[in-house]
C-alpha cells in the first residue's frame, strides 16, 4: 500500500508539498480536509488535531494546530498522544472482552451475578444484567455520576470495591435489558470484569490484547503513559486539575478514572493518531477474514453485526444516529465508531475498508469549549463525500 503523508508542521498553516502519487482529486480532497482542521484551530474548536484515514489504497495523515496552549504554545505532530476518553471502551475493553470470549473464559450471556459478590448488590435488578447488556448499553444504569467526590475521602486501596458497590446500588433507569441509555457505569464493571475473569490488573490485559495486535504501535497506545517512560512533552494537555492545580498532562482527564489511579473500562487509554489507525486497520483485516491477536472474524463480525434497540449500537461500538449524527448525514448506517469527550472519534466503514481518526484535546484549556458539536458533523461529511461513503 502506498504510503501519503501529509505532515503540517507550521502551525501558522503552511500547506504541505505535493505527497506523491495521490491524483489532483485525491490530493485536492485532502487539502480541503486540512483546511478544515485549520479553521477548527483558527475558531477555537481545538488547539490542534491529528487526522489518520485509512482507504484501500493509502493511508493519510493531517496535522493542525497545536500540541498545547497553556502553559505555554507548543507545535502539534504525528507523535502527540491524546487522552482517548471514551475510546477507551472499544479500544481497550471490548478489545478484551472479545479477547476473552475467544478464549471460552467468558460468556456473553453470564450475569453479573456471576463476578460480584450478592451484597454488593443493594439494587437486586442488576443481578441479571448480562455482558452482552453491557456492551449494547442495556444494563438500565444512569449514564453517570460523580463518584470521584466520595471516593476521594477513601484509601485508594478501597476505592474500586467501593466504586463497585455505588454503582450496583443505583435505582435503574429502566428495567434492565428492556431499553438502552449510553453509560459510563456499565464499562466500570465490564473492566472490572476483565480482570476478574483474566486474573490479571485492566491495565496489563488490554496493554497486551493491543500489543497482540499492534505490536509496531505497543508504546503509543497504552494507559498511564508517564509512569512508562513516555515524556511529558509527547502529551496534549487537558485541563488543569482542580485539586493539583497542575496542568494535566499524561494523566486521566475523567475524574471517576483518575480517582482510581488511572484506569477504568470507561477510560484512561492515551493513543497516537497513527496506532489507533494501525488498530483499526487490523480490526479491519480480522473482519475480512484474518485472525489475529486472538481475534477471530466470527468474534469480530458477531459483535459489529450485533444491532441493540434501534439499531443503533453495536457490541462495545456505536453506529451512526438517525438524527444529527455527530457523522453528519452522509456516513453509512453500517459504520461503526465512537466518541471521545476529551475531542477524539474514529469512524470505520468495513464494506468500504475505510477508517478515519479524529484526534483532539478540546477541552484544552477548558471543558466549557463544546464547539466541537458542531464541527464533527462538518469534518466527517466531507470525509463521507470525499470517499463517496454515501453510495
Amino acid at each position: 500500500m502506498p504510503f501519503l503523508r501529509k505532515r503540517i508542521r507550521d502551525p501558522r498553516g503552511r500547506p504541505p508539498a505535493d505527497p506523491g502519487r495521490t491524483g489532483k482529486a485525491a490530493l485536492k480532497g485532502y487539502l480541503l480536509l486540512w483546511k478544515l482542521l485549520q479553521e477548527g484551530v483558527e475558531t477555537g474548536v481545538f488547539p490542534g488535531a491529528v487526522v489518520g484515514i485509512r482507504t484501500p489504497d493509502r493511508k493519510v495523515f493531517l496535522t493542525a494546530g497545536y500540541r498545547g496552549l497553556l502553559p505555554r504554545t507548543e507545535e502539534n505532530d504525528e507523535d502527540t498522544l491524546y487522552d482517548l476518553a471514551s475510546l477507551t471502551k472499544p479500544l481497550a475493553t471490548t478489545i478484551s472482552v472479545m479477547r476473552l470470549h475467544g478464549e471460552g473464559r467468558l460468556s456473553l450471556r453470564a450475569p453479573l451475578s456471576c463476578f460480584f459478590p450478592r451484597e454488593y448488590f443493594g439494587e437486586k435488578a442488576y443481578l441479571r444484567v448480562t455482558v452482552r447488556d453491557l456492551l449494547s448499553h442495556r444494563g438500565g444504569f444512569p449514564a453517570w455520576r460523580p463518584y470521584f467526590k466520595s471516593l476521594l475521602a477513601l484509601p485508594r486501596t478501597s476505592r474500586r470495591e467501593h466504586l463497585l458497590r455505588l454503582i450496583l446500588s443505583e435505582p435503574p433507569v429502566f428495567s434492565p435489558g428492556e431499553g438502552e441509555l449510553y453509560s459510563d457505569l456499565g464499562f466500570f464493571l465490564l473492566g472490572e470484569i476483565v480482570t476478574r475473569v483474566s486474573g490479571r490488573p485492566l491495565e496489563e490485559y488490554a496493554e497486551e490484547s493491543l500489543g497482540k495486535l499492534i505490536p509496531e504501535y505497543a508504546g503509543e497506545l497504552l494507559f498511564r503513559p508517564l509512569d512508562k517512560g513516555i515524556p511529558p512533552r509527547r502529551i496534549a494537555p487537558t485541563e488543569r486539575c482542580p485539586f493539583t492545580g497542575r496542568w494535566l498532562r499524561g494523566e486521566v482527564h475523567d475524574e471517576n478514572t483518575r480517582v482510581l489511579g488511572g484506569v477504568s473500562g470507561a477510560a484512561g487509554l492515551f493513543g497516537s493518531a497513527r496506532a489507533v489507525l494501525a488498530l483499526l486497520e487490523v480490526l479491519l483485516e480480522v473482519w475480512r477474514g484474518r485472525p489475529k491477536g486472538g481475534l477471530s472474524p466470527e468474534i469480530l463480525r458477531y459483535f459489529w453485526g450485533f444491532r441493540g434497540r434501534g439499531g443503533l449500537r453495536a457490541l462495545g461500538f456505536d453506529r451512526p444516529s438517525f438524527r444529527d449524527s455527530s457523522t453528519g448525514p452522509f456516513f453509512p448506517r453500517t459504520a461503526l465508531g465512537h466518541l471521545g469527550y476529551t475531542g477524539g472519534a474514529f469512524w470505520l466503514v468495513p464494506e468500504r475498508e475505510v477508517a478515519v481518526v479524529l484526534l483532539s484535546n478540546r477541552v484544552h484549556p477548558s471543558r466549557k469549549n463544546e464547539k466541537i458539536r458542531a464541527f464533527r458533523p462538518r469534518f466527517f461529511s466531507e470525509v463521507a463525500l470525499f470517499l463517496r461513503l454515501t453510495g
